[in-house]
Protein backbone atom coordinates (compact mmCIF):
# COMPACT_ATOMS: atom_id res chain seq x y z
CA UNK A 1 0.00 0.00 0.00
CA UNK A 2 1.37 3.46 -1.25
CA UNK A 3 0.12 5.44 2.36
CA UNK A 4 0.76 8.61 0.57
CA UNK A 5 -2.21 8.07 -1.46
CA UNK A 6 -4.21 6.82 1.26
CA UNK A 7 -7.49 8.93 2.27
CA UNK A 8 -5.60 12.11 0.84
CA UNK A 9 -9.27 13.71 1.67
CA UNK A 10 -9.07 13.27 5.11
CA UNK A 11 -6.12 15.72 5.06
CA UNK A 12 -7.03 18.01 2.01
CA UNK A 13 -9.68 20.45 4.51
CA UNK A 14 -6.98 21.74 6.58
CA UNK A 15 -4.10 21.38 4.60
CA UNK A 16 -3.61 24.41 3.91
CA UNK A 17 -3.72 25.86 7.73
CA UNK A 18 -0.78 23.28 8.55
CA UNK A 19 1.08 24.08 5.77
CA UNK A 20 2.95 27.42 6.77
CA UNK A 21 3.73 25.56 10.01
CA UNK A 22 5.02 22.02 8.59
CA UNK A 23 8.76 21.39 8.38
CA UNK A 24 7.04 18.36 5.99
CA UNK A 25 7.15 18.43 2.57
CA UNK A 26 3.72 17.48 0.89
CA UNK A 27 4.25 13.41 0.37
CA UNK A 28 5.92 13.29 3.58
CA UNK A 29 2.50 15.14 5.07
CA UNK A 30 0.12 12.65 3.08
CA UNK A 31 2.20 9.44 4.37
CA UNK A 32 2.02 10.62 7.98
CA UNK A 33 -1.91 11.41 6.92
CA UNK A 34 -2.27 7.52 5.13
CA UNK A 35 -0.58 5.43 7.75
CA UNK A 36 -2.57 6.59 10.33
CA UNK A 37 -5.68 6.02 8.40
CA UNK A 38 -4.43 2.75 7.74
CA UNK A 39 -4.10 1.45 10.77
CA UNK A 40 -6.06 3.51 13.39
CA UNK A 41 -4.04 3.60 16.81
CA UNK A 42 -5.25 4.25 19.62
CA UNK A 43 -2.04 5.56 21.47
CA UNK A 44 0.15 7.54 19.61
CA UNK A 45 3.14 9.21 20.69
CA UNK A 46 5.26 11.99 18.90
CA UNK A 47 8.61 12.86 20.39
CA UNK A 48 9.73 16.50 18.56
CA UNK A 49 6.58 18.91 17.82
CA UNK A 50 8.31 22.11 17.17
CA UNK A 51 5.15 24.48 16.68
CA UNK A 52 2.82 21.35 15.75
CA UNK A 53 2.32 20.97 11.88
CA UNK A 54 2.55 17.27 12.27
CA UNK A 55 0.67 17.37 15.87
CA UNK A 56 -2.43 18.51 13.91
CA UNK A 57 -1.91 16.00 11.04
CA UNK A 58 -2.12 13.39 13.64
CA UNK A 59 -4.99 14.58 15.53
CA UNK A 60 -7.10 15.60 12.33
CA UNK A 61 -5.94 11.34 11.09
CA UNK A 62 -7.50 10.07 14.80
CA UNK A 63 -10.27 12.88 15.51
CA UNK A 64 -13.22 10.48 14.15
CA UNK A 65 -11.38 7.24 16.06
CA UNK A 66 -12.80 6.05 19.15
CA UNK A 67 -10.56 6.23 21.89
CA UNK A 68 -7.49 7.09 20.13
CA UNK A 69 -5.22 9.37 22.10
CA UNK A 70 -2.13 11.36 20.96
CA UNK A 71 0.83 11.91 23.86
CA UNK A 72 3.27 14.14 22.46
CA UNK A 73 6.95 15.37 24.59
CA UNK A 74 9.04 18.46 23.26
CA UNK A 75 12.65 19.26 24.39
CA UNK A 76 12.08 22.76 24.30
CA UNK A 77 9.03 24.75 25.76
CA UNK A 78 9.07 27.05 22.91
CA UNK A 79 8.34 26.34 18.82
CA UNK A 80 11.81 25.88 17.00
CA UNK A 81 11.41 28.29 14.24
CA UNK A 82 8.93 30.48 17.10
CA UNK A 83 10.20 30.93 19.91
CA UNK A 84 7.82 33.36 21.32
CA UNK A 85 5.33 30.92 21.55
CA UNK A 86 5.00 27.50 22.95
CA UNK A 87 5.95 24.38 21.66
CA UNK A 88 2.41 23.08 19.74
CA UNK A 89 0.85 25.97 19.93
CA UNK A 90 -0.70 25.85 16.51
CA UNK A 91 -3.32 22.91 17.85
CA UNK A 92 -4.84 25.45 20.70
CA UNK A 93 -4.70 28.51 18.00
CA UNK A 94 -6.00 26.73 14.84
CA UNK A 95 -7.44 23.45 16.08
CA UNK A 96 -9.12 23.58 19.81
CA UNK A 97 -11.47 20.83 18.51
CA UNK A 98 -8.57 18.53 18.90
CA UNK A 99 -7.83 19.02 22.28
CA UNK A 100 -9.27 16.57 24.39
CA UNK A 101 -7.30 14.38 22.59
CA UNK A 102 -4.06 15.62 23.06
CA UNK A 103 -2.02 15.85 25.93
CA UNK A 104 1.84 17.61 25.87
CA UNK A 105 4.70 17.38 27.99
CA UNK A 106 7.48 20.13 27.71
CA UNK A 107 10.95 20.78 28.64
CA UNK A 108 12.90 17.26 28.68
CA UNK A 109 13.98 14.05 26.07
CA UNK A 110 11.60 11.74 26.00
CA UNK A 111 13.46 9.57 28.79
CA UNK A 112 11.83 12.29 31.33
CA UNK A 113 8.65 11.71 30.57
CA UNK A 114 8.19 8.05 28.72
CA UNK A 115 6.86 6.83 31.90
CA UNK A 116 4.23 9.25 32.47
CA UNK A 117 2.78 8.72 29.26
CA UNK A 118 3.54 4.73 29.54
CA UNK A 119 3.16 1.11 27.17
CA UNK A 120 1.32 -0.08 25.07
CA UNK A 121 1.65 2.64 22.38
CA UNK A 122 0.42 1.66 18.92
CA UNK A 123 2.30 4.44 16.78
CA UNK A 124 5.66 6.56 18.04
CA UNK A 125 6.26 9.57 15.32
CA UNK A 126 9.77 10.66 15.96
CA UNK A 127 11.38 13.35 14.69
CA UNK A 128 13.94 15.55 16.99
CA UNK A 129 17.46 16.83 16.91
CA UNK A 130 18.98 14.77 14.01
CA UNK A 131 22.02 14.63 14.77
CA UNK A 132 23.80 11.77 16.41
CA UNK A 133 23.19 10.02 18.77
CA UNK A 134 19.65 11.77 19.76
CA UNK A 135 17.56 9.61 17.46
CA UNK A 136 19.09 6.18 18.14
CA UNK A 137 18.81 7.57 22.37
CA UNK A 138 14.75 8.14 21.99
CA UNK A 139 13.68 5.10 20.17
CA UNK A 140 15.96 3.17 22.74
CA UNK A 141 13.86 4.89 25.75
CA UNK A 142 10.67 4.26 23.91
CA UNK A 143 11.19 1.36 22.30
CA UNK A 144 10.10 -0.72 26.21
CA UNK A 145 6.97 0.97 25.84
CA UNK A 146 5.85 0.30 22.25
CA UNK A 147 3.66 -2.84 21.44
CA UNK A 148 5.84 -5.61 21.82
CA UNK A 149 3.61 -7.70 18.95
CA UNK A 150 2.61 -5.51 16.52
CA UNK A 151 3.29 -1.53 16.70
CA UNK A 152 5.06 1.04 13.85
CA UNK A 153 7.62 3.84 14.37
CA UNK A 154 7.48 6.87 11.45
CA UNK A 155 11.12 8.52 11.82
CA UNK A 156 11.04 11.81 9.68
CA UNK A 157 14.31 13.59 7.73
CA UNK A 158 15.83 10.48 7.18
CA UNK A 159 17.64 11.75 4.54
CA UNK A 160 18.04 15.02 5.41
CA UNK A 161 21.96 15.04 5.47
CA UNK A 162 21.87 14.90 1.01
CA UNK A 163 19.96 18.57 0.97
CA UNK A 164 22.60 20.94 -0.45
CA UNK A 165 21.53 23.18 1.85
CA UNK A 166 21.29 20.89 5.02
CA UNK A 167 24.39 19.72 7.15
CA UNK A 168 26.15 16.51 6.91
CA UNK A 169 25.92 15.57 10.35
CA UNK A 170 21.73 14.92 10.03
CA UNK A 171 22.37 11.70 9.82
CA UNK A 172 20.90 10.62 13.35
CA UNK A 173 17.48 9.59 11.55
CA UNK A 174 19.03 7.53 8.90
CA UNK A 175 21.59 5.89 11.86
CA UNK A 176 18.55 4.64 13.26
CA UNK A 177 16.33 3.79 10.40
CA UNK A 178 19.41 1.80 8.68
CA UNK A 179 20.17 0.00 12.05
CA UNK A 180 17.24 -1.29 13.17
CA UNK A 181 16.28 -4.71 13.13
CA UNK A 182 12.47 -5.00 11.46
CA UNK A 183 10.27 -7.23 9.37
CA UNK A 184 9.08 -4.28 6.90
CA UNK A 185 10.42 -0.92 6.20
CA UNK A 186 8.40 1.42 3.95
CA UNK A 187 9.02 5.22 2.21
CA UNK A 188 6.70 7.04 -0.21
CA UNK A 189 7.38 8.59 -3.19
CA UNK A 190 9.95 11.38 -2.65
CA UNK A 191 8.73 14.93 -3.51
CA UNK A 192 11.56 15.51 -5.29
CA UNK A 193 11.72 12.83 -7.79
CA UNK A 194 15.25 14.18 -9.19
CA UNK A 195 16.62 13.70 -5.44
CA UNK A 196 15.43 10.44 -5.71
CA UNK A 197 15.11 9.75 -1.79
CA UNK A 198 12.34 9.86 0.43
CA UNK A 199 12.86 12.21 3.90
CA UNK A 200 10.48 9.99 5.84
CA UNK A 201 9.92 6.51 6.53
CA UNK A 202 8.11 4.09 8.28
CA UNK A 203 9.02 0.80 10.17
CA UNK A 204 7.24 -2.68 11.93
CA UNK A 205 8.34 -3.12 15.56
CA UNK A 206 7.87 -6.74 16.64
CA UNK A 207 10.07 -9.47 18.41
CA UNK A 208 12.60 -8.89 16.30
CA UNK A 209 13.44 -5.50 17.23
CA UNK A 210 13.26 -6.26 20.62
CA UNK A 211 15.77 -9.00 19.72
CA UNK A 212 18.36 -7.49 17.62
CA UNK A 213 17.93 -4.33 19.99
CA UNK A 214 21.91 -4.75 20.19
CA UNK A 215 22.53 -3.19 17.10
CA UNK A 216 21.09 0.26 18.33
CA UNK A 217 22.77 0.28 21.15
CA UNK A 218 26.44 -0.86 19.15
CA UNK A 219 25.59 2.17 16.80
CA UNK A 220 26.10 4.11 19.87
CA UNK A 221 29.75 3.35 19.39
CA UNK A 222 29.75 5.62 16.17
CA UNK A 223 31.45 9.18 16.99
CA UNK A 224 28.77 11.83 18.34
CA UNK A 225 27.20 14.68 16.42
CA UNK A 226 26.32 16.28 19.36
CA UNK A 227 27.08 15.24 23.27
CA UNK A 228 24.48 14.57 25.74
CA UNK A 229 24.39 16.68 28.89
CA UNK A 230 24.80 15.53 32.39
CA UNK A 231 20.81 16.06 33.04
CA UNK A 232 19.63 14.17 29.98
CA UNK A 233 21.95 11.18 30.35
CA UNK A 234 21.19 10.46 33.65
CA UNK A 235 17.17 10.55 32.78
CA UNK A 236 18.25 8.26 29.79
CA UNK A 237 20.82 6.18 31.80
CA UNK A 238 17.05 5.69 34.34
CA UNK A 239 15.83 4.09 31.45
CA UNK A 240 18.15 1.37 30.25
CA UNK A 241 19.52 0.34 33.73
CA UNK A 242 15.19 -0.05 34.16
CA UNK A 243 14.06 -1.54 31.32
CA UNK A 244 17.36 -2.94 29.67
CA UNK A 245 18.89 -6.62 30.88
CA UNK A 246 22.44 -6.15 33.05
CA UNK A 247 24.41 -6.45 30.07
CA UNK A 248 22.54 -4.53 27.54
CA UNK A 249 23.07 -1.25 30.32
CA UNK A 250 26.88 -2.71 30.84
CA UNK A 251 27.22 -1.75 27.40
CA UNK A 252 25.65 1.35 27.18
CA UNK A 253 27.51 2.77 30.62
CA UNK A 254 30.84 1.89 28.10
CA UNK A 255 29.52 3.74 25.13
CA UNK A 256 29.21 6.66 27.29
CA UNK A 257 32.80 6.40 28.37
CA UNK A 258 33.99 5.69 24.86
CA UNK A 259 32.24 8.42 23.39
CA UNK A 260 33.73 10.95 26.67
CA UNK A 261 36.96 9.23 25.43
CA UNK A 262 36.52 10.48 22.14
CA UNK A 263 35.84 14.32 23.53
CA UNK A 264 38.77 14.28 25.54
CA UNK A 265 41.30 12.89 23.14
CA UNK A 266 40.71 13.53 20.06
CA UNK A 267 42.44 10.88 18.20
CA UNK A 268 43.41 9.14 14.91
CA UNK A 269 41.01 5.96 13.52
CA UNK A 270 43.98 4.03 14.81
CA UNK A 271 44.10 4.86 18.13
CA UNK A 272 40.40 4.90 18.05
CA UNK A 273 40.63 1.31 17.23
CA UNK A 274 43.13 0.22 20.21
CA UNK A 275 40.43 2.26 22.99
CA UNK A 276 37.16 0.18 21.42
CA UNK A 277 38.56 -2.88 21.96
CA UNK A 278 38.66 -1.78 25.53
CA UNK A 279 35.19 -1.46 25.64
CA UNK A 280 33.07 -3.52 23.17
CA UNK A 281 33.02 -6.93 21.61
CA UNK A 282 34.31 -7.58 18.13
CA UNK A 283 31.13 -7.13 16.32
CA UNK A 284 31.68 -3.80 16.83
CA UNK A 285 33.96 -3.88 13.99
CA UNK A 286 31.59 -3.36 11.51
CA UNK A 287 30.27 -0.19 12.55
CA UNK A 288 33.97 1.07 12.95
CA UNK A 289 34.19 1.06 8.94
CA UNK A 290 31.42 2.84 8.68
CA UNK A 291 32.88 5.85 10.98
CA UNK A 292 36.75 6.02 9.84
CA UNK A 293 36.03 9.56 8.06
CA UNK A 294 33.90 10.87 11.13
CA UNK A 295 36.61 10.65 13.71
CA UNK A 296 38.38 13.63 12.44
CA UNK A 297 35.19 15.74 12.40
CA UNK A 298 33.88 15.23 16.55
CA UNK A 299 32.80 19.02 16.97
CA UNK A 300 30.27 18.54 19.68
CA UNK A 301 28.07 20.89 21.20
CA UNK A 302 26.19 20.73 24.56
CA UNK A 303 22.01 20.00 24.70
CA UNK A 304 20.96 20.18 28.12
CA UNK A 305 18.14 21.08 29.98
Amino acid sequence: MRYEEFERERLDPIYDIIEPYSEMKKNERYFLNGIIRALKPKKILEVGVSAGGGTSIILNAISDIEGAKLYSIDYSQTAFFFPDKPSGFLVEEKFPQFMDKWQIFRGGDASRHIEKVGGDIDLFMLDTAHTHPWETMNFLCVLPFLKRDFSWTVLHDITLYTDPNGRLSTNACRYLFGHVVSEEKITPAPDNEAAGFSNIGAFKVSECTFKHVNNLLESLLIPWDRTVGKNDREDIRKIIEKYYSPEQYEFFCKALKFQDYLAEHPASFKNVMKTVMKHSTPGVFNFLRKIKHSVSRNKTTQMEV
